[in-house]
């Protein structure tokens, strides 16, 4: 069982027994004194006073999920908690599932994720065997990736990246994951198609359909932009990011049918040297 301090809806802290929670709220937003519905003999939450009269959740049980409460991860390239920016609304960048220690393990690997409590409608994604078995292999290779390894001194390293670059990996595996899981269309099949724009005097590639607004691959707004371009046509100077000849920060988070019309694209206009 696991006690979890909760702040407008985000999880703030993990704790093994009630009375450890009391004491990391007491030090935060307050303190809960309303309990919740009774499960097993114990309240499955309690509140405290929100804005006005409205109570917000203050600590909760992780088994309150056998009433509806639900846990979500957010992972967000925004400092944490304060995401306003509209590629997290144009792409999938949550996961929601009934185990909020799976969902924490993989945020351990997403910089500036946070996972929220809260009523939510129930998705059955995340608790999907599949994807649960799928999600707990990938924490447990990325754990042992990321470990420091030792070997014999004078010994060539078994993996000679810099432990930054493989946290880097880890983030954008975890992210394309989840994506992959929880995009708005998790078929292959969907049709979507690359198209390219000219915008700014550079050549970029964006999506059809898009999935909100109409972005560029690298990400600039595309609102302003021209017709259709032909992507054989070199005359015009293209993105490299769009093209895949230089890397995206923040890398972009696209569904599976997205990523594979992308990268069916960059291999046909960056094809390998001999």
């Amino acid at each position: 069982m696991t006690y979890l301090v909760v702040e407008h809806g985000r999880v703030t802290s993990a704790h093994s027994t009630l009375a450890l929670a009391r004491a990391a709220e007491a030090q935060g937003p307050g303190h809960s004194d309303e309990p919740g519905p009774v499960l097993s003999r114990e309240p499955a939450w309690w509140l405290r006073g929100g804005h006005g009269d409205v109570p917000q959740l203050g600590l909760v049980r992780t088994e309150a999920t056998a009433l509806g409460l639900r846990f979500e991860l957010r992972a967000c390239q925004a400092p944490a908690g304060s995401c306003g920016h509209d590629p997290c609304a144009a792409y999938v960048s949550w996961a929601s599932s009934s185990s909020y220690h799976l969902l924490g393990d993989l945020a351990m690997f997403v910089p500036a994720s946070w996972v929220w409590a809260g009523m939510r409608g129930h998705d059955p994604r995340g608790d999907d065997p599949g994807f649960r078995a799928e999600a707990r292999a990938l924490v447990e290779r990325l754990t042992a990736d990321l470990r420091p390894p030792l070997y014999p001194v004078g010994a060539a390293p078994i993996d000679p990246r810099p432990l930054e670059d493989r946290r880097e990996a880890a983030h954008g595996l975890v992210v394309r994951f989840l994506a992959a899981q929880f995009g708005p269309s998790t078929s292959r099949e969907s049709a979507v198609e690359v198209h390219a724009v000219l915008a700014e005097e550079l050549v970029h590639m964006t999506f059809e359909p898009p999935a909100q607004r109409r972005r560029a691959v690298c990400g600039v707004l595309l609102a302003d932009r021209e017709g259709g371009h032909d992507l054989a046509d070199g005359t015009e100077r293209r993105c490299e990011q769009c093209f895949g000849l230089a890397p995206i920060s923040p890398p972009p988070v696209l569904t599976a049918a997205e990523h594979d019309a992308w990268t069916t694209v960059l291999r046909t206009q960056n094809p390998p040297r001999p």
